[in-house]
């Protein structure tokens, strides 16, 4: 009975997202400057020693061809291939040769991304929910500096995908590494770019009826919902409804008795709705099973967020509507 209770659990698990890709920094970055130059600095988000543990893991069981890199389209691809091609788009973005010493360098130092491809499903009366990895792409990246409204901001200036690594059965779940206990991302869920639907972006017809779910439920008080992932208290039902209204000043154009345009500043109120959410934000654990190559993720917290537009027209930034938590 303790072994069918989970599986039944399971079983009635709905889909939030059938295929879902989208990457995630391993390393935070910043600008250090010097009287000498200014540089890029990096910050590990994830177990340093576990990361490159399980890196190494990989392409210890690549080079002896215990697996192999695939592409998107589930085509093999050598590691030897690999590395030419590497040492190819090198070439063309730098104008330089990479040699082997360097490109085992770029290997042991510049992996600063890992991209997934995931099936999301969500337990329907705790709407937490679950991801499932398919496969994951190591991604080199080397940033440059720029100038950008008066401040200096590293930006990508060459990306490689390594190719994708799609374990094969399931996870033995002995001697996993803990790569990290709480990573903390935002990403898009809706992507308008054409023939990539799949790129961080979640399928309306699933993704819409637990957005509407999620907001009936914190607000009949049936999920427990907070300001912040680590707050004592969650939300009253006053707060919630109150985190849904908003107030913006617009100008609108009204006649006077004459006829003439007079202008005049109005604040507009209204509430925000599931079709204002447009990206997700997620606390996530992650381990890894060296003996078969799965990633393991954990969804600790999990927030829909809104973007605050200014009169502009520009983008302010995004705004938790309120987070839900595993614990």
């Amino acid at each position: 009975m303790a072994i069918f209770i989970p599986f039944l659990s399971f079983s009635q698990d709905r889909i939030l997202s059938k295929k879902i890709v989208y990457d995630v920094d391993i390393m935070r970055s910043r600008i250090e400057q010097t009287k000498e130059k200014d540089s890029i600095a990096y910050d590990y988000i994830v177990d340093k020693r576990f990361f490159w543990q399980a890196i190494d893991t990989i392409f210890a069981k690549a080079k002896h061809k215990d697996f192999f890199f695939m592409t998107s389209f589930h085509e093999s691809i050598s590691f030897d291939s690999i590395m030419k091609n590497l040492k190819r788009d090198y070439l063309i973005r730098f104008k330089d040769t990479l040699t082997d010493k360097k490109a085992q360098k770029l290997l042991e130092d510049e992996i600063r991304v890992i991209k997934f491809e995931e099936e999301w499903t969500y337990n329907p009366s705790t709407l937490m929910v679950n991801k499932r990895v398919i496969g994951y792409n190591p991604v080199i990246r080397i940033d440059s500096i720029k100038l950008q409204d008066d401040d200096l901001i590293p930006y990508e200036f060459f990306r490689f995908e390594l190719g994708w690594i799609y374990p094969k059965g399931t996870a033995v779940l002995k001697d996993t590494l803990c790569l990290v206990r709480n990573i903390h991302f935002t990403l898009p869920i809706y992507n308008k770019t054409p023939y990539h639907w799949w790129d961080s972006h979640l399928e309306p017809e699933y993704s819409i009826p637990y957005f509407e779910t999620y907001m009936q439920r914190a607000e009949q008080g049936l999920i427990k919902v907070y300001a912040q992932p680590n707050s004592t208290d969650s939300y009253t039902k006053q707060e919630i409804l109150k985190r849904k209204q908003f107030e913006m000043m617009t100008t609108i154009d009204t006649k006077d008795v004459y006829g003439n345009i007079i202008q005049k500043d109005t604040i507009i109120k209204g509430n925000y709705t599931t079709d204002n959410l447009d990206y997700l934000r997620f606390g996530d654990e992650w381990y890894f099973d060296p003996s078969t190559l799965h990633f393991i993720k954990n969804v600790n917290y999990i927030s829909p967020m809104i973007q605050i537009i200014g009169l502009d027209g520009g983008l302010r930034g995004l705004m938790p509507i309120y987070y839900l938590r595993r614990r």
